[in-house]
């Protein structure tokens, strides 16, 4: 996203088979300077979340040659980080995640 919203930086993530989990920074400016350019109306997240869906839906059905197919729930989960402790206990919960794959409920696989 940083490519085409220069106020959008990703964190931390992982793809998972079933999901994606990640850290989104979005900088809105600093009030205590001048801006030095052009800086673009920052969208609200829905809006830069809805992008990158249609974008990475586009590209893996053009890969994969399945035209239209729906690839994303409806929704997504968000939430504020607040401070550097709950901002580590989230990067620790998405580097753990993929070990956490074989005992998922959602794993077709899990247990086997």
């Amino acid at each position: 996203m940083s490519q085409q919203y220069d106020y959008v930086y990703s964190g931390e993530y992982v793809v998972m088979p079933n999901n994606l989990h990640g850290i989104i920074i979005i900088r809105r400016g600093d009030s205590r300077i001048a801006p030095t350019r052009n800086t673009q109306k920052c969208k609200p997240l829905s809006r830069l979340i809805g992008a990158f869906k249609t974008i990475s839906t586009k590209r893996i059905n053009n890969v994969q040659k399945t035209f239209g197919t729906k690839l994303w729930q409806r929704n997504y989960y968000e939430h504020i980080i607040r401070n550097e402790e709950e901002l580590n206990r989230i990067r620790q919960y998405i580097a753990d995640n993929p070990a956490n794959w074989q005992t998922d409920e959602e794993n077709p696989n899990a247990g086997t």
